[in-house]
C-alpha cells in the first residue's frame, strides 16, 4: 500500500511539473551565419522547449515550440547573416510559438537553446535531447511504478488468501470443537440415563426379591 501511494505521490509531481511548463518565454533569437550554406538559429529561452523541425512545401523552415510564450521586448538579431529573407514569429492558440524563417538550404540550419541555468543545447528535426532524455526517464518511472503496483497487488492478493484460509481454519476448529463438545454431552446424557435405568432396575428386583422371601416365611408358620 505504501508503494502505491508513493507512486500516486511521483505522478502528481510530473502532472505538477507538466502543469508549470508553460511558465517560459522567448526572450531572443539570434540568426547567426557559419558559412555560406549553413546558419545557427539560436533561441534564447527561460528553459529548453519541446521543438519540432520541419520545412515547408514552400521550403521555409518551420520551428513548432510548445508550452512557451514570447516575451514583451523579444527582438530578432542577424550576426553574418545577409542571406535571410524572412523571419515571422507567432504565438500560437495553444501557448506556443512558430518561427518560420524562409532562407536558402534552411534545412541546414542547426537550433540552439541557450537558457540562463544550463549550457547550449543542439536540437535535431524532432524534439529535443534533453527532452528526449525525460521522456525516457517518465517512461522508465511509468514501467517501473507499473511493475511496482503489479507486485504491490500480487502480495496483497497473497494476504488476503492467507487471511481467508486462517479465518477458514479457525471457524473450521470451532465448528469440529462444537460438535465434540455436543457429541461428549449427548454420550453423557445416554450413559447418565443408561446408569439410572441400571440402578432402578436393581432397586426393582431387590424390592421383589425381598417381597418373594417374605412371604415364604408367612407360608412356613
Amino acid at each position: 500500500m505504501k508503494k502505491i501511494l508513493l507512486s500516486l505521490i511521483i505522478i502528481i509531481s510530473m502532472i505538477s511539473s507538466a502543469a508549470f511548463a508553460s511558465d517560459n518565454s522567448l526572450n531572443s533569437i539570434i540568426i547567426e551565419g557559419v558559412s555560406d550554406d549553413s546558419y545557427n538559429v539560436i533561441l534564447r529561452t527561460d528553459k529548453v522547449a519541446n521543438i519540432k523541425k520541419l520545412i515547408n512545401d514552400s521550403g521555409v523552415l518551420v520551428l513548432e515550440l510548445k508550452n512557451i510564450a514570447t516575451s514583451l521586448n523579444m527582438d530578432t538579431k542577424y550576426i553574418n547573416a545577409n542571406n535571410i529573407d524572412n523571419v515571422i514569429v507567432e504565438n500560437t492558440p495553444s501557448n506556443g510559438v512558430n518561427i518560420y524563417i524562409e532562407a536558402p538550404k534552411s534545412s541546414k540550419a542547426d537550433v540552439i537553446f541557450d537558457t540562463p541555468a544550463a549550457p547550449p543545447v543542439v536540437v535535431g528535426d524532432g524534439i529535443s535531447r534533453n527532452q528526449i532524455g525525460w521522456i525516457a526517464a517518465a517512461f522508465v518511472l511509468v514501467f517501473a511504478m507499473a511493475g511496482s503496483f503489479r507486485r504491490s497487488a500480487e502480495k496483497d492478493a497473497r494476504v488476503t488468501y492467507k487471511n481467508d484460509l486462517t479465518e477458514r481454519e479457525i471457524k473450521f476448529y470451532k465448528e469440529y470443537k462444537s460438535d465434540i463438545l455436543t457429541s461428549a454431552r449427548i454420550d453423557s446424557k445416554i450413559k447418565e440415563s443408561l446408569a439410572k435405568a441400571r440402578i432402578a432396575n436393581i432397586a426393582k428386583n431387590a424390592q421383589k426379591t425381598a417381597t418373594i422371601r417374605s412371604l415364604q416365611k408367612m407360608s412356613m408358620k
